[in-house]
């Protein structure tokens, strides 16, 4: 696993808002791919999507749940120009997030320059029956300033069965990516 070192955190942050703002319009998820989630869950009352850039999967999501409270979060300035997004690092933790969602779900893991603290912090959302829902993409993985994250599936499974989780499932998503369905170990 390869981790891009920025000089700052300011630095990373630019990273993530300079990518967020070439590809605004671009929705990396598909709907197929979200309603294999939904599919899968079958119930949800509080979503969080993380890494949302314009809230694609959100919209996604709310045609399979219409009355379900979802929240995104994206760590660019853009985030206040969409619907239910906040401005925030999905790494960090956010007090009323705790212990509330039914799923947590994210196709931006590979943007996380602290790994572990991201997945650990995605784990703390989830309430008693709540699912990860990560979606990466190997192929897709390199370490440059705003795509981080470099990992194989094998070294991320680890980092999630490290982190208190167990992967319970996985499936194809969008794009063909995999997605690790996680939950807390018992």
């Amino acid at each position: 696993m390869k981790i891009y070192e920025h000089k700052s955190y300011e630095e990373y942050v630019a990273a993530q808002t300079k990518v967020n703002k070439s590809k605004i319009k671009w929705v990396y998820a598909k709907e197929h791919g979200i309603a294999k989630i939904c599919a899968h869950k079958k119930e949800a009352s509080y979503i969080i999507c993380h890494g949302t850039r314009n809230g694609g999967e959100m919209r996604f999501f709310l045609k399979h749940f219409p009355d379900t409270y979802i929240i995104g979060s994206e760590i660019s300035d853009t985030a206040d120009q969409f619907e239910n997004t906040i401005q925030h690092d999905f790494s960090m933790p956010r007090e009323e997030w705790i212990g509330k969602a039914d799923i947590v779900y994210s196709n931006s893991f590979d943007h996380s320059n602290d790994p572990k603290k991201t997945i650990e912090t995605w784990r703390d959302q989830l309430n008693e029956t709540g699912s990860i829902y990560l979606e990466y993409n190997e192929g897709q993985s390199v370490c440059e300033p705003a795509d981080c994250l470099d990992a194989t599936e094998t070294e991320i499974k680890e980092l999630i069965e490290n982190s208190g989780l167990t992967i319970v499932d996985r499936f194809i998503g969008s794009q063909g990516s995999a997605v690790l369905v996680c939950k807390r170990s018992s």
